[in-house]
């Protein structure tokens, strides 16, 4: 019993976390991923001779768990990620006439700048309405949810603006939460907001890659676990994982294969981990409740131009468009490319993808004068990039510890109060691998209950 590993299985951002944790106190662990990258819903692809992502990530100051472990493994977050004070650029393709521009700028995160930022930025509403607006966004950040709601519902019992919800805090809202704002939880949208907001101007900066996502932290992750003794197996498919009595789990491997280990980290998207759950009695109602935890997709739209692209804010916002964010590669060091992201993809359907960048590229052509159109484009959809951040979403939410001692979850679905983002993913890593090194070597002899 005692030779056996720890087994993660998954090796997204939550799994390599989990295997690091353990793997620095001296556990023996495996990572096992599926794919034959390492980094999950957050890693590097290569696309036409470009290093780009699978998805498009923007980090904030406040991902402090996040930042620590890409420290740990020796990437500095200072030289890898391009800062950018708390600013909303939003452009409106307008037929026939220039494009409008909306921006919200605080000075600071200090409240008297952002109630100055916020009325500046409902320009186009009614005094009244903007002025009242200014105490319902002061009790948005100060007043913690004793209930949970959705956002739009949040919004309006707050007095906002319709221009400001429109222009800001719907767009805001769809890209932190991958959810729309009638359905999307306002508690875990408001733990976001006083997070990035609250906690001084580093928390909320925005923070862009300069590199592709796999050398933030994925490649150079695997790196150190192999540096530190842990088997890593990519390409490599767990079926199903059994009890074998006093000695633990056996994982059953694609191919016939089987791993025994005495503790299993099941760092898997919500789907996944219940399939692979050991089908007990005592795990009934945590695979229930992860089979009701839905998923939302996320489509990201690269475009190549012929010549390098002139400069671009690093980060604008599209109204009224297919697409709702374009971030140049120009950071990254490519300059001929540009990403547009779409959040909850499945709800802006396209016919084919060819369809869908050429629709994004001629939208962007109208948006910014002088940009052209592209020559080639590709689109990276990932069908379960997130979960569906409802509200209500906290509920279904499992704990990290599961009924079966020694078997134990990760993932940014176990992370309550917060929407999927890599720092959830990172947080629920450490979770994990702290609770398997606390309970240490489960007694399995009797069995579950």
């Amino acid at each position: 019993m005692s030779g056996h590993p720890v087994a993660v299985v998954g090796a997204g951002w939550a799994g390599l976390t989990a295997a690091l944790v353990l793997s620095r106190a001296g556990q023996p662990v495996v990572l096992i991923e599926a794919a034959a990258t390492a980094g999950g819903r957050a890693r590097t692809v290569e696309i036409d001779g470009a290093r780009l992502d699978n998805g498009q990530h923007i980090l904030v100051g406040a991902c402090r768990h996040a930042l620590a472990q890409m420290r740990a493994v020796g990437v500095n977050p200072i030289l890898a990620l391009h800062p950018v004070p708390f600013r909303l650029l939003m452009r409106r393709r307008v037929p026939d006439a220039a494009p409008e521009s909306h921006l919200l700028a605080p000075r600071s995160t200090r409240s008297r700048d952002l109630a100055a930022a916020l009325y500046d930025a409902s320009r186009g509403a009614a005094m009244p309405r903007r002025l009242l607006g200014l105490p319902g966004a002061w009790r948005m950040l100060h007043r913690p949810l004793t209930r949970d709601l959705p956002v739009a519902d949040w919004l309006r019992k707050s007095w906002q603006p319709a221009q400001l919800i429109e222009r800001f805090w719907n767009p805001l809202c769809l890209a932190v939460m991958n959810t729309p704002p009638a359905d999307a939880s306002a508690r875990a949208f408001q733990s976001v907001l006083r997070q990035s907001l609250m906690s001084g101007e580093s928390a909320a900066r925005l923070l862009i890659p300069r590199r592709p996502l796999g050398e933030l932290f994925p490649e150079p992750a695997l790196q150190q676990l192999r540096t530190l003794g842990a088997t890593v197996q990519l390409s490599t498919r767990v079926q199903g994982i059994d009890l074998m009595g006093e000695d633990g789990f056996l994982l059953n491997l694609r191919g016939g294969a089987t791993l025994p280990a005495r503790q299993v980290v099941l760092a898997t998207p919500p789907r996944s981990a219940e399939r692979l759950l050991p089908t007990l009695p005592v795990l009934a109602p945590l695979r229930r409740n992860l089979g009701n935890i839905r998923e939302r997709s996320i489509c990201t739209v690269y475009l190549r131009y012929p010549k390098p692209l002139p400069e671009l804010p690093p980060l604008t916002g599209l109204l009224d468009q297919h697409g709702q964010w374009l971030l140049p590669r120009r950071l990254a060091g490519e300059p001929h490319w540009v990403a547009v992201v779409i959040s909850a993809a499945e709800t802006y359907p396209a016919p084919d993808a060819e369809s869908r960048w050429r629709r994004v590229g001629r939208e962007l052509a109208e948006t910014f004068p002088g940009l052209g159109e592209p020559e080639h484009g590709r689109v990276v959809c990932e069908k379960m990039a997130t979960l569906d951040a409802r509200s209500g979403i906290d509920d279904l939410r499992p704990d990290t510890r599961t009924a079966l001692p020694g078997l134990y979850l990760a993932g940014d679905h176990c992370v309550r109060g917060l929407p999927s983002t890599l720092e959830a993913a990172v947080q629920s890593g450490q979770k994990a691998a702290a609770a398997a090194i606390t309970d240490g070597v489960p007694d399995l002899a009797q069995g579950p209950d």
